[in-house]
Protein backbone atom coordinates (compact mmCIF):
# COMPACT_ATOMS: atom_id res chain seq x y z
CA UNK A 1 0.00 0.00 0.00
CA UNK A 2 3.24 2.20 -0.39
CA UNK A 3 1.54 4.01 -3.17
CA UNK A 4 -0.90 6.11 -1.45
CA UNK A 5 -1.34 7.56 1.67
CA UNK A 6 -1.28 5.85 5.36
CA UNK A 7 -4.33 7.80 6.38
CA UNK A 8 -8.13 7.24 4.56
CA UNK A 9 -11.60 8.45 5.87
CA UNK A 10 -14.77 6.78 5.09
CA UNK A 11 -18.40 8.03 5.30
CA UNK A 12 -21.38 6.92 5.15
CA UNK A 13 -25.10 7.82 5.43
CA UNK A 14 -28.77 5.75 6.35
CA UNK A 15 -31.50 7.76 5.88
CA UNK A 16 -35.52 7.67 5.03
CA UNK A 17 -35.44 6.76 1.94
CA UNK A 18 -33.94 7.52 -1.70
CA UNK A 19 -34.71 10.57 -2.67
CA UNK A 20 -31.58 12.99 -2.28
CA UNK A 21 -33.78 16.27 -2.44
CA UNK A 22 -36.25 15.01 0.33
CA UNK A 23 -35.43 12.44 2.19
CA UNK A 24 -33.52 12.77 5.66
CA UNK A 25 -30.39 11.36 7.12
CA UNK A 26 -31.18 8.92 10.35
CA UNK A 27 -27.44 7.60 10.99
CA UNK A 28 -23.96 8.40 9.77
CA UNK A 29 -20.53 7.50 9.94
CA UNK A 30 -16.75 8.73 10.24
CA UNK A 31 -14.17 6.67 9.97
CA UNK A 32 -10.81 7.38 9.81
CA UNK A 33 -8.67 4.50 8.65
CA UNK A 34 -4.75 4.12 9.13
CA UNK A 35 -2.62 1.51 7.08
CA UNK A 36 -5.98 -0.51 5.80
CA UNK A 37 -7.54 -0.72 9.78
CA UNK A 38 -9.84 1.33 11.99
CA UNK A 39 -8.09 3.91 13.76
CA UNK A 40 -11.24 6.03 15.29
CA UNK A 41 -14.91 6.38 14.43
CA UNK A 42 -17.86 9.13 15.19
CA UNK A 43 -21.11 7.40 14.72
CA UNK A 44 -24.77 9.68 14.67
CA UNK A 45 -28.04 8.54 15.02
CA UNK A 46 -30.31 11.40 14.26
CA UNK A 47 -33.92 12.08 14.88
CA UNK A 48 -34.78 13.16 10.75
CA UNK A 49 -38.42 15.06 12.34
CA UNK A 50 -40.17 12.73 9.78
CA UNK A 51 -41.44 9.12 10.11
CA UNK A 52 -39.14 6.62 8.98
CA UNK A 53 -40.80 4.45 6.47
CA UNK A 54 -41.00 0.82 7.18
CA UNK A 55 -38.89 0.05 4.15
CA UNK A 56 -36.17 2.40 5.45
CA UNK A 57 -36.45 0.59 8.85
CA UNK A 58 -35.95 -3.14 6.99
CA UNK A 59 -32.70 -1.94 5.30
CA UNK A 60 -30.57 -0.34 8.73
CA UNK A 61 -33.36 -1.08 11.53
CA UNK A 62 -33.43 2.11 12.72
CA UNK A 63 -37.80 2.71 13.72
CA UNK A 64 -39.26 6.54 14.18
CA UNK A 65 -39.74 5.66 17.83
CA UNK A 66 -35.79 4.60 18.34
CA UNK A 67 -34.77 7.98 16.42
CA UNK A 68 -37.09 10.08 18.14
CA UNK A 69 -36.11 9.01 21.95
CA UNK A 70 -32.51 8.43 21.10
CA UNK A 71 -31.56 10.60 18.11
CA UNK A 72 -29.66 14.43 17.77
CA UNK A 73 -31.21 17.19 16.75
CA UNK A 74 -31.36 17.08 13.27
CA UNK A 75 -29.45 20.73 13.02
CA UNK A 76 -26.33 19.76 15.33
CA UNK A 77 -25.95 17.02 13.54
CA UNK A 78 -26.27 17.72 10.09
CA UNK A 79 -23.73 20.49 11.28
CA UNK A 80 -21.24 18.25 13.32
CA UNK A 81 -21.54 15.85 9.88
CA UNK A 82 -20.49 18.53 7.43
CA UNK A 83 -18.06 19.49 9.76
CA UNK A 84 -15.82 16.53 9.63
CA UNK A 85 -16.51 16.33 5.70
CA UNK A 86 -14.52 19.93 5.47
CA UNK A 87 -11.87 18.69 7.51
CA UNK A 88 -11.26 15.73 5.08
CA UNK A 89 -11.93 18.01 2.09
CA UNK A 90 -9.32 21.13 3.72
CA UNK A 91 -6.85 18.64 4.52
CA UNK A 92 -6.62 16.88 1.23
CA UNK A 93 -7.11 13.59 3.47
CA UNK A 94 -8.88 10.72 0.88
CA UNK A 95 -12.25 10.77 1.47
CA UNK A 96 -14.35 7.52 0.40
CA UNK A 97 -17.89 7.47 0.34
CA UNK A 98 -19.40 4.70 -1.73
CA UNK A 99 -21.97 6.28 -4.27
CA UNK A 100 -20.90 9.20 -3.92
CA UNK A 101 -23.62 11.58 -5.32
CA UNK A 102 -26.13 10.15 -3.36
CA UNK A 103 -24.81 10.46 0.21
CA UNK A 104 -22.70 13.86 -0.54
CA UNK A 105 -26.09 15.02 -2.63
CA UNK A 106 -28.46 14.49 0.42
CA UNK A 107 -26.32 15.45 2.73
CA UNK A 108 -25.79 19.18 0.87
CA UNK A 109 -30.08 19.32 0.77
CA UNK A 110 -29.67 18.63 4.92
CA UNK A 111 -27.01 21.63 4.98
CA UNK A 112 -29.11 24.16 2.62
CA UNK A 113 -32.16 22.97 5.12
CA UNK A 114 -30.45 23.52 7.82
CA UNK A 115 -28.68 27.05 7.06
CA UNK A 116 -25.46 24.91 7.28
CA UNK A 117 -22.45 25.63 4.45
CA UNK A 118 -24.23 23.49 1.68
CA UNK A 119 -21.39 20.43 0.79
CA UNK A 120 -21.53 21.60 -2.65
CA UNK A 121 -19.80 24.76 -1.97
CA UNK A 122 -17.27 22.77 0.80
CA UNK A 123 -16.42 21.31 -2.60
CA UNK A 124 -15.80 23.74 -4.95
CA UNK A 125 -13.75 25.65 -1.98
CA UNK A 126 -11.44 22.84 -0.99
CA UNK A 127 -8.14 23.46 -3.21
CA UNK A 128 -6.43 19.95 -1.63
CA UNK A 129 -9.79 18.15 -1.89
CA UNK A 130 -9.71 14.14 -2.77
CA UNK A 131 -12.33 12.24 -3.28
CA UNK A 132 -12.76 8.24 -4.17
CA UNK A 133 -15.74 6.25 -5.06
CA UNK A 134 -14.79 2.77 -5.32
CA UNK A 135 -18.11 2.00 -7.25
CA UNK A 136 -17.01 4.35 -9.56
CA UNK A 137 -13.06 2.84 -9.82
CA UNK A 138 -14.35 -0.30 -9.84
CA UNK A 139 -16.64 0.19 -12.84
CA UNK A 140 -13.38 1.99 -14.87
CA UNK A 141 -11.08 -1.00 -13.45
CA UNK A 142 -12.80 -4.00 -14.91
CA UNK A 143 -15.81 -2.72 -16.54
CA UNK A 144 -16.86 -6.07 -18.45
CA UNK A 145 -17.47 -8.08 -15.17
CA UNK A 146 -20.23 -9.65 -14.50
CA UNK A 147 -22.35 -9.42 -11.53
CA UNK A 148 -23.87 -6.27 -9.50
CA UNK A 149 -22.04 -3.53 -8.49
CA UNK A 150 -23.09 -2.54 -4.91
CA UNK A 151 -20.94 -2.59 -1.44
CA UNK A 152 -21.62 -6.14 -0.35
CA UNK A 153 -20.82 -7.68 -3.93
CA UNK A 154 -17.86 -5.16 -4.18
CA UNK A 155 -16.49 -6.81 -0.27
CA UNK A 156 -16.75 -10.33 -1.93
CA UNK A 157 -14.77 -9.70 -5.04
CA UNK A 158 -12.30 -7.71 -3.23
CA UNK A 159 -12.16 -10.29 -0.23
CA UNK A 160 -12.95 -7.40 2.45
CA UNK A 161 -14.75 -8.64 5.25
CA UNK A 162 -18.19 -6.45 5.77
CA UNK A 163 -19.83 -6.87 9.31
CA UNK A 164 -23.42 -5.75 9.16
CA UNK A 165 -24.36 -4.30 5.54
CA UNK A 166 -26.46 -1.14 5.93
CA UNK A 167 -24.48 0.22 9.39
CA UNK A 168 -23.09 3.42 8.47
CA UNK A 169 -20.06 2.50 10.48
CA UNK A 170 -19.43 -0.54 8.75
CA UNK A 171 -20.45 0.01 5.12
CA UNK A 172 -17.87 3.03 5.88
CA UNK A 173 -15.30 0.93 7.03
CA UNK A 174 -16.04 -1.93 3.78
CA UNK A 175 -15.72 1.43 1.43
CA UNK A 176 -12.29 2.41 2.25
CA UNK A 177 -10.62 -1.04 2.51
CA UNK A 178 -12.20 -1.94 -1.27
CA UNK A 179 -11.32 1.00 -2.30
CA UNK A 180 -7.64 0.46 -1.05
CA UNK A 181 -7.63 -2.61 -2.43
CA UNK A 182 -8.82 -1.47 -6.05
CA UNK A 183 -5.98 1.43 -6.04
CA UNK A 184 -3.46 -1.63 -5.04
CA UNK A 185 -4.60 -4.08 -8.03
CA UNK A 186 -1.89 -3.88 -10.53
CA UNK A 187 -3.61 -6.56 -12.52
CA UNK A 188 -6.29 -9.09 -11.22
CA UNK A 189 -5.67 -13.01 -12.70
CA UNK A 190 -9.04 -13.61 -12.15
CA UNK A 191 -9.97 -11.43 -14.84
CA UNK A 192 -8.67 -13.79 -17.77
CA UNK A 193 -10.53 -13.50 -20.95
CA UNK A 194 -11.84 -9.71 -20.16
CA UNK A 195 -10.31 -6.73 -20.77
CA UNK A 196 -9.66 -4.75 -17.01
CA UNK A 197 -7.45 -0.99 -16.73
CA UNK A 198 -6.32 -1.36 -13.66
CA UNK A 199 -3.39 0.35 -14.79
CA UNK A 200 -5.54 3.58 -15.20
CA UNK A 201 -5.80 3.59 -11.25
CA UNK A 202 -2.93 1.33 -10.07
CA UNK A 203 0.42 3.77 -8.82
CA UNK A 204 -1.99 6.79 -10.19
CA UNK A 205 -2.00 10.58 -8.14
CA UNK A 206 -4.90 10.74 -6.33
CA UNK A 207 -5.77 14.22 -7.43
CA UNK A 208 -5.76 13.27 -10.76
CA UNK A 209 -8.16 10.11 -10.01
CA UNK A 210 -10.42 12.62 -7.86
CA UNK A 211 -10.54 14.46 -11.06
CA UNK A 212 -10.70 11.52 -13.93
CA UNK A 213 -13.29 10.55 -11.71
CA UNK A 214 -15.96 12.86 -12.88
CA UNK A 215 -15.46 11.71 -16.48
CA UNK A 216 -15.43 8.59 -15.93
CA UNK A 217 -18.72 8.49 -14.10
CA UNK A 218 -20.20 10.37 -16.91
CA UNK A 219 -19.63 8.00 -19.20
CA UNK A 220 -20.54 4.92 -17.23
CA UNK A 221 -24.03 6.97 -16.68
CA UNK A 222 -24.43 7.71 -20.18
CA UNK A 223 -23.89 4.00 -21.53
CA UNK A 224 -26.14 3.20 -18.99
CA UNK A 225 -28.69 5.67 -19.91
CA UNK A 226 -28.57 4.75 -23.31
CA UNK A 227 -28.93 0.96 -22.47
CA UNK A 228 -32.24 1.98 -20.41
CA UNK A 229 -34.00 3.93 -23.23
CA UNK A 230 -33.14 0.95 -25.78
CA UNK A 231 -34.09 -2.29 -23.07
CA UNK A 232 -36.76 -0.57 -20.67
CA UNK A 233 -38.06 2.97 -20.48
CA UNK A 234 -37.11 5.00 -23.76
CA UNK A 235 -37.13 8.28 -21.97
CA UNK A 236 -34.78 7.57 -19.14
CA UNK A 237 -32.38 9.99 -17.13
CA UNK A 238 -29.70 9.01 -15.56
CA UNK A 239 -27.62 11.39 -13.43
CA UNK A 240 -24.04 11.96 -14.96
CA UNK A 241 -22.50 14.52 -12.62
CA UNK A 242 -20.08 13.55 -9.78
CA UNK A 243 -19.28 13.79 -6.75
CA UNK A 244 -22.86 15.87 -6.20
CA UNK A 245 -25.69 16.22 -7.88
CA UNK A 246 -26.30 19.94 -8.90
CA UNK A 247 -29.76 21.22 -7.38
CA UNK A 248 -32.49 20.81 -9.45
CA UNK A 249 -32.86 24.40 -10.50
CA UNK A 250 -29.46 24.32 -11.88
CA UNK A 251 -30.10 21.30 -13.54
CA UNK A 252 -33.19 23.21 -15.01
CA UNK A 253 -31.26 25.97 -16.61
CA UNK A 254 -28.39 23.66 -18.26
CA UNK A 255 -30.92 22.05 -19.80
Amino acid sequence: MSQFPDTFIGFDLETTGIDVETDRIVTGAWVEVLHGSLRRSRKWLVDPGIPIPAEATAVHTITTEMAQAEGMNPIRATAQIAGRIWAALSEGVPLVIMNAPYDLTLLDRECRRYDVTPISEMIASAKDAVILDPYVLDRRVDPFRPGKRRLTALCDYYGVTLDGAHEAGADALAAVQVTQAILGTADDPRAFGRSTYHHEVHGQDLVELYSKQKLWFAAQSASYENWLRRARTPGASVNGTWPIIPLPEVLANAA
